[in-house]
């Protein structure tokens, strides 16, 4: 595991610190994210952002990896590159929980458009476990983006 998936919560607020959205994008990104709230319904928006993330997945493919350790160690590595925080993924009897760390989402688009632009973020996971062979397994939200831009999805049937 990475030394940042064992982060405490005070790393982590130090992290964010250091990794907020630029100031030359923030007003961009906060207006983008309001017209496109105005004109379109949020589960249309949160397809849009899913969309947008498999094609980000695709744009930054994953080396196949035999462990989930190892997905998660590329994963991170390809979020970290980018300034876009970690992963920790953690096996369960039913499902994979996916714990993303320090996402910049809600620095990007404020508040309003924290709720559907995570669909990034899952539409991301979906590709990228599809590139590891799990077709047939769906990423799913399982807790809301906090303030510090962490956010829970699942993998499953």
């Amino acid at each position: 595991m990475s030394e940042a998936a064992n982060s405490r919560p005070t790393e982590v607020s130090e992290y964010l610190a250091r990794q907020q959205c630029s100031r030359q994008w923030r007003h961009f990104l906060h207006a983008l994210a309001d017209e496109f709230a105005s004109a379109l319904p949020a589960d249309q928006l949160r397809t849009l952002a899913q969309r947008i993330g498999a094609r980000f997945a695709n744009e930054l493919p994953l080396g196949a990896q035999p462990t989930l350790e190892g997905v998660q160690a590329e994963m991170s590595r390809a979020w970290l590159d980018i300034d876009w925080g970690w992963v920790v993924l953690v096996q369960h009897d039913d499902h994979v929980e996916i714990r993303h760390q320090g996402s910049p989402l809600v620095a990007a688009f404020g508040s309003a458009g924290g709720d559907w632009a995570v669909g990034f973020l899952e539409g991301v996971y979906q590709q990228w476990f599809e590139q590891q062979g799990a077709p047939g397994l769906r990423v799913t939200q399982s807790q809301a983006a906090d303030g510090w831009g962490s956010v829970c999805f699942r993998l499953s049937r």
